[in-house]
């Protein structure tokens, strides 16, 4: 099987495109592994992975950078600061349980409670329901973003997630540090079901039998996640046979990665900003320098 890597590639393309060559296992060397199983414990770009294996949105960005539908099938507005959204009917959780409105309703409220999502939350008013496959989320004002942020709005199973653990402890409980349900349990509508964690050992997943978009491309029935921290290792590994499929790919190493015919390169552009800015508290104007000030202006 030829080996994929990619610099700028998110996992779940990097699954569809390893599916294509053949292959059923997948073995994956990450820098590091998701910090928990639950969604809405950090904002991150390894979290986000998570999401969208073990998870689904109600819309996702496609290739093209426009919305596709996921847990919501069609939305429309009804004023300027309401959005319709209209939700996929027999969709199953991993536990069994059927997705409805409840659920969306509920993740929504959740996320309100972490620390790291509630600025996303600060424009919204609220999740409504309208019937079980339908919501209303509404706006403080005109917000012209909803759809963005629908992006993050990954549903969990709210029964699962409903009373306490064997500990005395809700079991919707947001902890960032610390012992959790939802650090080591997880129930959601994604294509693939956690069957084994071990943090900074391994993460293993199969694939979840009655996942609701049988349309869904790739064979990939089950894949491995071993966190290589060291950026040698990982390339080594990947080199030896070891893993499959490695990410991020250290950039002294394009060349000669790019020079075994068993391994192939794939570079695709990231959906993020990352901006610098300059703190010029204390400074006057006249003393910046000509390079700052070309800077500030960049």
């Amino acid at each position: 099987m030829k080996k994929l890597l990619s610099g700028f590639l998110c996992i779940l393309m990097a699954v569809t495109i390893t599916a294509s060559a053949g292959a059923k296992t997948l073995k994956m060397g990450l820098d590091a592994d998701p910090v928990s199983l639950d969604p809405q414990v950090q904002l991150s770009g390894g979290m986000l992975q998570l999401s969208h294996w073990v998870f689904d949105p109600l819309v996702r960005w496609t290739q093209d950078m426009d919305f596709e539908p996921r847990l919501a099938t069609s939305w429309e507005r009804q004023d300027d600061l309401t959005m319709r959204f209209h939700l996929r009917k027999g969709v199953k959780f991993h536990s069994g349980n059927t997705f409805s409105a409840k659920d969306v309703k509920w993740s929504f409220d959740r996320m309100r409670k972490s620390v790291d999502f509630k600025g996303l939350l600060e424009p919204f008013d609220g999740c409504y329901i309208v019937d079980d496959y339908t919501v209303d989320i509404k706006t403080k004002k005109a917000y012209p973003l909803v759809l963005n942020m629908a992006t993050y709005f990954f549903a969990m199973d709210s029964e699962f997630y409903t009373g306490t653990d064997e500990n005395g402890q809700p079991k919707d409980t947001i902890l960032k540090i610390g012992e959790s349900f939802a650090l080591n349990n997880a129930s959601g509508t994604g294509p693939f079901i956690v069957t084994n964690r071990q943090h900074n050992v391994v993460l293993e997943m199969k694939r979840f039998a009655d996942y609701w978009d049988k349309n869904s491309p790739g064979n990939v029935t089950e894949f491995i996640l071993t966190p290589i921290k060291e950026n040698a290792t990982r390339v080594a590994a990947l080199l030896s046979g070891g893993v499959d499929w490695i990410s991020p790919v250290p950039p002294q190493d394009f060349a000669r990665i790019q020079n075994d015919e068993k391994v192939k390169l794939v570079n695709i552009n990231g959906g993020r900003i990352i901006t610098f800015q300059m703190n010029l508290t204390g400074w006057r104007h006249s003393r910046m320098s000509g390079s700052a000030r070309q800077l500030s202006m960049q």
